[in-house]
């Protein structure tokens, strides 16, 4: 009996040993095509290192990437799965998620705070010297908007105090222009807009960071601007593919943010930024990243409460734990 029972032990154990390196031996896929479709400008930067990869036939999967110039080009192609990974505004992302009753996902926070308050001869100290006056935003419904409207707020002021003009200058290009002309003496503009706005006009200066100033209210990495959504159809059949994606993503805001000259060549080469000179000084001021999982969630979640207690139109409604996606 008892060389029965150790037979059987000894076959269980063989068994065991031989199933447990398949089970750890599981690689992505590269063959599979991965479409990534990004926003031109600060969401896009972090990729920058990615792309280039991609464009030489280096990267180790095969990944698909275009550049958009608007959230409303991207937001249809990653609710039906056109695309599988996508850059958006973290507002934006919150809303496709409850409008596509949860056919996205949120896989990490990529853009920190990018907002400046910039004037141009306007005399700006702190939050109370803004009464009476107006501020320029480069379109209605969207961070900027919102981002402010709530700074604003936690200051003690309120839509009497400051008028908040989105419809003058609905794009960051128009408002850019106005200011560096002289035609909007107060504008909130995003990097790296700040960077070419200054260097244009020297008369143009920043008023406010606008991340310092969310910062000293809510607490540190809490002004999550830009992230990467997933599709879930998606992220739930191919967990190894989008596992290898955050590596390579993670990889590639590590090098961006380093800030040699080859991260710097790298965002000109990728076509995120015209010019060597304007991707080297706006970096240090994008505030890239790379947060994923518990982070991620703590993170965003102090933004969106913020953001809803401000306005209640600013996202359709605070995510639920199916947000947000975990690897």
């Amino acid at each position: 009996m008892k060389k029965i029972l150790c037979k059987i032990l000894l076959t269980v154990l063989a068994l065991t040993l031989a199933v447990l390196p398949l089970a750890s031996c599981s690689k992505p896929d590269t063959d599979l095509e991965i479409k990534i479709y990004l926003l031109n400008g600060t969401t896009a930067l972090g990729a920058s290192k990615l792309i280039c990869d991609v464009n030489d036939g280096s990267a180790e999967m095969n990944y698909k990437i275009d550049v958009f110039t608007s959230a409303d080009e991207i937001t249809g192609a990653i609710v039906s799965g056109e695309c599988a990974i996508a850059a958006l505004p973290t507002n934006a992302a919150a809303n496709l998620y409850k409008k596509s009753e949860g056919k996205v996902q949120l896989l990490a926070i990529n853009t920190l705070g990018v907002l400046y308050l910039l004037n141009n001869g306007e005399e700006v100290t702190d939050f109370e010297s803004l009464k009476g006056k107006t501020i320029y935003l480069p379109g209605a419904g969207s961070n900027p908007e919102y981002i402010t409207a709530a700074l604003l707020s936690a200051n003690g002021l309120d839509a009497d105090d400051v008028t908040l003009d989105t419809t003058t200058y609905p794009s960051p290009d128009a408002l850019a222009t106005a200011i560096t002309a002289g035609q909007a003496s107060l504008a909130v503009l995003p990097e790296p807009k700040v960077t070419t706005v200054v260097s244009a006009n020297a008369d143009v200066k920043v008023a406010m960071d606008f991340t310092a100033e969310w910062e000293k209210i809510y607490g540190e990495n809490t002004l999550a601007q830009g992230c990467l959504v997933v599709n879930a159809a998606f992220a739930e059949e191919h967990p190894e593919e989008i596992s290898k994606f955050l590596d390579d993503y993670k990889a590639s805001v590590e090098f961006v943010s380093s800030a040699t000259d080859e991260a710097i060549n790298s965002i000109v080469d990728a076509g995120i930024l015209p010019k060597a000179a304007v991707a080297k000084k706006a970096l240090p001021n994008c505030n890239i990243c790379f947060i994923e999982g518990a982070d991620m969630k703590n993170a965003v979640s102090v933004f969106y409460n913020k953001l809803y207690e401000s306005n209640s139109k600013s996202i359709a409604a605070i995510p639920d734990d199916g947000f947000y996606y975990a690897r």
